[in-house]
């Protein structure tokens, strides 16, 4: 018997739905007590953790989780993550390695949440022996000439782009680092995506906003320092993770604040400037939200990190997130404790709704 009411939307944190079980609900795992049981198939992690002193295996912490499905070639989803070795915590003291080291990886589903197979699927083996974290890939515009995909790699790279005419072959370009018009910016937690105008845009950790009307590979040119002050109400300081997209004629951002392990959802209607702050929060690991259908579990992770949104006809069906089950100092590797990608069901429509009547107002909505 689920313990779910679906009651009027307040907030975003309101729009996500229970998860459905596509393995099975397991306490025989991985993991602090407040995330068991969980199902192991949802999303991406490695099932079973043991020393690689001892049985010679590698198992792998992951991160980041951006999901897109080949409709044109495999018809599968593709989900690009990046992992390290558990056996190195989530950051390695004293020498390289925890999330510093991370590679860029992909792994492939026939279904949206999972379960997803790495497979050893590095995304640019042969660039830096394939390093890359806070991986985001993004759909390119068609007339494109870079190709039909781009991935961009920030925070342990200054913002390298990648590119691929198909995401079942696996074979990723290095195209340098992102350009922007006035050079030096934050090359962190970059999030970029395709416009319904055809420009692409650029958002990073800093709220720095810039547009490219060309070729990815062409220049952006900045449009915002920082949007983070011009929202009434949104806090300013220890934002991150900030993730961009388009939907119901609005544009749609969550970011969030770590120190306060909260997020927030603002609204734009030109996704440049007059952004407002919705009410209520995102989510929070603070809040109960990431349970599962038919069943009172409910999955409280430490740590929450990484949005990401996975939409359909220009509607989210689903958020990704990186989870951890503990604080990321305490995770000292060969412990028992990890961090996976998790897929978590969305109301989109209901959403749009709440988008809409939060930025014009119940009675002045447009359509």
């Amino acid at each position: 018997m689920s313990g779910f009411v679906r009651t009027e939307i307040k907030q975003f944190m309101d729009c996500f739905l229970p998860v459905p079980v596509t393995g099975q609900l397991t306490g025989d795992c991985w993991g602090a007590e407040h995330v068991l049981p969980r199902d192991q198939d949802n999303g991406l992690e490695d099932k079973v953790l043991e020393d690689p002193a001892i049985t010679g295996k590698v198992n792998y912490t992951y991160w980041d989780g951006t999901i897109l499905y080949d409709k044109d070639g495999c018809g599968k989803y593709h989900m690009f993550a990046s992992r390290w070795d558990e056996a190195d915590g989530f950051e390695k003291v004293n020498g390289t390695g925890g999330w510093s080291g991370s590679l860029a990886v992909e792994a492939v589903s026939d279904h949206l949440y999972g379960p997803y197979d790495q497979k050893e699927r590095l995304l640019w083996p042969d660039s830096l022996g394939g390093l890359g974290h806070n991986v985001y890939v993004f759909r390119l515009r068609e007339d494109d000439p870079a190709g039909a995909y781009a991935a961009i790699a920030s925070d342990t790279r200054p913002g390298d782009l990648f590119t691929t005419d198909n995401l079942d072959e696996g074979k990723w370009t290095y195209r340098g680092p992102l350009k922007l018009d006035r050079g030096h910016f934050f090359r962190a937690n970059i999030c970029i995506i395709l416009r319904p105008d055809g420009v692409y845009e650029l958002l990073n950790r800093d709220g720095l906003i810039a547009l490219c009307e060309g070729s990815i590979l062409d220049t952006f040119h900045l449009r915002h320092e920082n949007i983070w002050p011009e929202i009434k109400g949104l806090p300013t300081e220890n934002m991150e993770d900030p993730v961009l997209w388009y939907s119901g004629g609005l544009y749609h951002c969550v970011v969030n604040q770590w120190s306060a392990r909260t997020a927030f959802y603002i609204i734009s209607e030109n996704g440049v400037d007059g952004w407002k702050l919705a009410d209520g929060i995102a989510y929070s690991p603070l809040r109960d939200f990431i349970r599962y259908e038919d069943s009172d579990v409910v999955n409280r992770w430490n740590k929450i990190e990484r949005p990401g949104v996975y939409l359909e006809e220009g509607v989210v069906k689903a958020m990704t997130f990186s989870v951890l089950d503990l604080p990321k100092e305490e995770d000292k590797g060969n412990d028992g404790h990890a961090s996976k990608v998790i897929v978590v069901p969305f109301d989109g429509e209901a959403l749009n709704r709440f988008a809409r009547e939060q930025y014009y107002g119940k009675q002045n909505q447009k359509v």
